[in-house]
């Protein structure tokens, strides 16, 4: 019990440190914690340690309880922020300075990353003994794995230049953390290309020791690595094996598009049959009126709401059961209103869902040249999503954008969807705080500053072009 305890209290001081934790005194990604343990049960707490960094507040920001999302929503064209003075307003105007970047989404992956590899080198010297016991040992070290490779790609698409807009062999984006290294050891950041190659080498590594069984724990498994490795490999332009890994997850079996009348209610479902990999989000995750739901709540922040031009558009098609969690009086999306007779915020995120994995399979289809199979992924969209059987022919790649607009829209990845095929964001209309804009892929505002902090603690970091030295 002893022991347990203090790899708990271990976990939980990395979780509700302060912000003078990094600030300015060690680079973030030069820390060493200390995460000994000697059991498998100590790694499954060290485990659940790994996953609190995808939730833990930190400098105002929950990453992917929230934040993340409302960062890919608000800089595209179908989201804003509800009024100049909210917390997603930099990210909307595209303001952000070193001194006042989005700093959560580089510490916060780093913490996990510090975390990962902690584990990632102290399980092999756990004793196992029985066959069981290296199967949980596969498990722990899989879903650590799958972590590092979350918080790698996240530090390379918002860092760094998407590999279709440059040099992936010499942009530079987060710095590749892959060992706990000593203290006070600065490290250079990374190209684009080493935190791609690692994030589906992990991915690829972690594959066939998960768990293969449909998980409705918010744990990761099999699928939701396949699952992520379609959606990277999208971002890569690796587009034959986005569809390979792809079409593993849609003939699986396991997961099925929702049902007409199914999908209004999912919403206020955990792990509906489209569910392949949630994070659960309850109180004791979220005690301080956080998380996703409670940024689109109206009775909340209500920092995001739909813009108008969007909802237009959805609307085009009445028989659009999307039209039912969209309300057109103030702009609120109904995807985050919280279990039957919770809170908004207590709503489970959707890490990956089986929807945009067909939309995956459907993009790289097309791109592979196989017109029959991307006119069959977004047929089978379409269907779900209206009452009538409908076939889609001769889809391109305009086609499919528009499908992934309607169906991820507040799910974070409108800006990045643009920004990864060459595209510009373009506002137009009164809705908008600008009536006009225009920003285009190789906008140095395309991509985030190193916070200012960071530059500060490592004399090797250099800032991204556009926004000062260092």
């Amino acid at each position: 019990m002893k022991k347990h305890f203090l790899i708990i209290l271990s976990i939980f001081v990395f979780a509700t440190c302060t912000e003078d934790w990094l600030d300015e005194v060690e680079p973030s990604t030069s820390l060493t914690p200390d995460m000994a343990f000697q059991t498998l049960d100590d790694a499954e707490v060290a485990l659940r340690g790994v996953y609190s960094w995808l939730w833990t507040r930190t400098n105002n920001q929950t990453y992917w309880g929230g934040d993340i999302q409302t960062y890919g929503d608000v800089k595209g064209d179908d989201v804003r922020t509800s009024e100049p003075g909210k917390r997603t307003a930099s990210q909307y105007r595209y303001t952000e300075t070193p001194e006042s970047s989005t700093l959560g989404f580089w510490r916060i992956p780093y913490k996990g990353l510090l975390n990962a590899n902690a584990l990632l080198e102290n399980i092999e010297d756990v004793e196992v003994v029985t066959e069981a016991d290296e199967e949980q040992r596969d498990q722990i070290k899989a879903q650590a794995y799958t972590l590092r490779a979350v918080f790698h790609h996240d530090l390379a698409r918002i860092y760094g230049r998407m590999p279709a807009n440059g040099d992936p062999s010499t942009d530079l984006a987060g710095t590749l953390a892959i060992e706990v290294v000593p203290p006070h050891e600065n490290r250079e950041r990374s190209t684009v290309q080493e935190l791609y190659e690692q994030t589906i080498e992990d991915l690829k590594t972690a594959i066939p020791m998960l768990d293969d069984t449909r998980l409705t724990n918010g744990f990761i498994n099999k699928w939701a690595a396949k699952g992520l490795l379609s959606r990277v490999l999208l971002y890569y332009e690796e587009y034959e094996e986005a569809l390979e890994y792809a079409e593993k997850v849609i003939n699986s079996g396991i997961y099925e598009l929702l049902d007409y009348e199914e999908y209004e209610a999912s919403w206020q479902e955990e792990f509906a049959s489209e569910g392949i990999w949630e994070i659960n989000w309850n109180t004791a995750q979220n005690a301080d009126r956080e998380g996703l739901g409670y940024l689109w709540d109206t009775r909340g922040y209500q920092a995001v709401r739909l813009t108008e031009s969007f909802i237009d558009l959805l609307g085009e098609n009445e028989d659009d059961i999307r039209n039912s969690i969209v309300d057109p009086e103030n702009g609120f999306l109904g995807k985050y209103v919280g279990p039957e007779g919770e809170l908004s915020r207590l709503t489970n995120i959707r890490v990956v869902r089986l929807a945009e994995v067909y939309l995956n399979a459907a993009e790289a289809a097309y791109k592979t040249g196989n017109q029959a199979l991307a006119d069959g992924y977004i047929t089978a969209i379409y269907d779900a999503r209206t009452s009538e059987n409908n076939t889609v022919e001769n889809v391109d790649l305009d086609r499919i954008l528009l499908e992934r607009r309607k169906e991820l829209v507040g799910e974070g990845h409108r800006f990045f969807d643009l920004m990864r095929n060459g595209l510009p964001v373009i506002r137009e209309g009164d809705d908008h705080f600008t009536l006009t804009m225009e920003l285009q892929p190789d906008d140095h505002r395309a991509i985030q500053p190193i916070p200012q902090v960071e530059i500060n603690a490592n004399p090797n970091m250099v800032q991204n072009p556009g926004y000062g030295g260092n």
